[in-house]
């Protein structure tokens, strides 16, 4: 049976919230109001987002029972584990599993929530308030018609029927909002630009699923499928071709689908993730720069510190330094 948190423990350490001024909190480890959880939380709050970070250990099954919030919008990203909701306005279930997102909106929130016992979960919230997100799509020429009109009535919604996957664009844009390079006195302004800047990738990927008429419903959920093959075994898998001959789509079908579905390549999403790999394992320290090239497949340490700098600006080097 799954361990209840009440919902005023979880909003002091998660809350969703605007601040006049900006506001950084930080909380780890707090046994008092979540038991049972090995959690690091830190969350930002601006005038007009916010910014939440759960990583947590859950030691058994959790439900966070009538989680209530002010009226925002939720741009909700599930970068690890596994969680499911349930809103009291929204219709149906809302499970998101690792690199899967919803756009949810309220003017009451109120939900349960549901984590089962799992080790490395993360998600990342941001919120925005409605005003200021009317703003932003009436002054782009209103580019989501459904998104404005739930807006405009109160009416709640979860933009995607079922979780929309996060393609490489939109891993990009997380990793500058969680490392912001500026200042303290600018990351307001640079946070606000990067969090609109996703917000418009996830439109343009609500816009291409629902224009998709040639991918079918077997078609979608076999590309899903080698997503997140793609997405756990990126270290192993070598060729499209191989991917190909254990699936029931042609080279051709995965290549044209990734493009429709993910607005990327199969190499492309297999870069990226070995890029955050070797992120991370640089940021662990423990191994050198020819080490880890090796181990995310850079024959020579060369190519690898060229790819590694293309793609975040800084040499494996200077990330270890960090």
């Amino acid at each position: 049976m799954a361990y209840i948190i009440d919902n005023e423990s979880y909003r002091e350490i998660a809350g969703r919230k605007f601040l006049s001024q900006p506001s950084v909190d930080t909380f780890e480890h707090d046994a008092p109001r979540i038991p049972f959880v090995n959690h690091r939380v830190k969350n930002i709050y601006a005038r007009n987002f916010g910014i939440i970070r759960f990583q947590a250990d859950f030691l058994q099954d959790m439900q966070i029972r009538g989680m209530k919030s002010d009226p925002h919008i939720s741009l909700h990203f599930q970068l690890t584990g596994h969680s499911n909701a349930h809103f009291r306005d929204i219709p149906g279930e809302h499970p998101l599993r690792p690199a899967e997102y919803n756009i949810y909106y309220s003017e009451n929130f109120d939900s349960d929530i549901f984590y089962n016992r799992q080790k490395g979960f993360e998600y990342l919230a941001l919120i925005l308030k409605k005003e200021h997100l009317l703003q932003f799509l009436q002054q782009n020429g209103s580019p989501i018609k459904p998104l404005e009109r739930a807006l405009e009535n109160g009416q709640p919604l979860a933009l995607f029927s079922k979780a929309a996957t996060m393609n490489a664009e939109m891993h990009s844009v997380l990793h500058r909002i969680l490392h912001a390079p500026v200042a303290d006195d600018l990351s307001e302004m640079y946070l606000n630009g990067k969090i609109l800047e996703l917000l418009a990738l996830q439109l343009q990927q609500y816009r291409q699923e629902r224009g998709v008429s040639g991918l079918r419903t077997v078609a979608g959920q076999e590309l899903s499928e080698i997503y997140e093959y793609l997405s756990s075994h990126f270290l192993t898998v070598h060729s499209l071709e191989s991917i190909a001959e254990n699936s029931r789509l042609s080279e051709h079908q995965i290549r044209e689908g990734f493009k429709l579905k993910y607005n990327t390549t199969v190499y492309g999403l297999i870069h990226e993730k070995r890029m955050l790999h070797a992120r991370q394992l640089l940021l662990d320290g423990g191994l050198t720069v020819e080490e880890v090239a090796e181990r995310v497949g850079y024959s020579t340490g060369s190519n690898f510190i060229q790819a590694f700098k293309r793609k975040f600006g800084i040499t494996p080097k200077q990330m270890q330094l960090r």
